[in-house]
């Protein structure tokens, strides 16, 4: 009974009642989650963030509810488009996780059905940087400008990559297109300063890189896990 109740509270989230069958518990998700005002990095997004992640975690609830109730959800009901939405869904929650390793498998499994969702590539670029792959991570932000070259979270994300990257020319000129894009954005200003403050360091003596070893530490940055 107790399980019952709490079926029937998670279901009103999606605007359910108790006895929905699984293909219309499984579209009323996908469009909770997908709805335009999360269409963006949520990682920074902390209201968004918490909202999604409650959608997302009373689907799963939901899911083993029924399981126990002997009313799987079975994968054969999620098309080929809705499966990698869900594998996307899982990438997501587990980046605002700070699971990095998880929303990097469920994000090549979302991939491997989707290659052209643009937050997905950002997504992927993202979890390249952290990992300190930056010659891969541009290489998915730079799919993803082709995509949508007026994605401010593009350019911004790839001017973090290209920051952390030590390519500071170009981290100033991503992050400035980004700043045009969205002025509103105050930590764009705090990057921009972190760059140039990075370029007059290396520029004194001492402290410039030589060519040679920026680009072995480039190289070895593209194939580190």
């Amino acid at each position: 009974m107790e399980s019952t109740e709490y079926l029937a509270e998670l279901l009103a989230q999606f605007n359910l009642e108790r006895g929905a069958p699984p293909s219309e518990i499984l579209e009323k998700y996908l469009e909770k989650t997908l709805q335009i005002k999360f269409q963006r990095i949520l990682i920074t997004e902390d209201s968004l963030k918490e909202e999604f992640l409650r959608y997302h975690e009373a689907f799963v609830k939901i899911l083993k509810i029924l399981q126990s109730m002997d009313q799987k959800l079975e994968m054969s009901l999620f098309s080929s488009d809705q499966l990698a939405k869900f594998f996307f869904n899982q990438g997501v929650y587990a980046v605002c996780k700070d699971n990095y390793l998880q929303a990097g498998e469920k994000f090549r499994e979302a991939y491997n059905l989707n290659k052209n969702h643009i937050h997905l590539l950002i997504y992927m670029g993202i979890i390249l940087t952290m990992r300190k792959n930056y010659y891969a991570a541009e290489k998915y932000f730079a799919d993803a400008l082709k995509r949508d070259p007026n994605n401010n979270d593009v350019w911004f994300y790839a001017a973090e990559n290209f920051l952390k990257a030590g390519i500071y020319k170009k981290a100033i000129e991503y992050f400035e297109k980004a700043k045009k894009l969205n002025p509103t954005n105050n930590e764009i200003a705090f990057r921009l300063k972190d760059c140039r403050d990075a370029m007059l360091k290396k520029a004194k003596p001492g402290g410039k890189e030589t060519v040679l070893r920026r680009i072995v530490q480039y190289i070895r940055n593209a194939f580190e896990k």
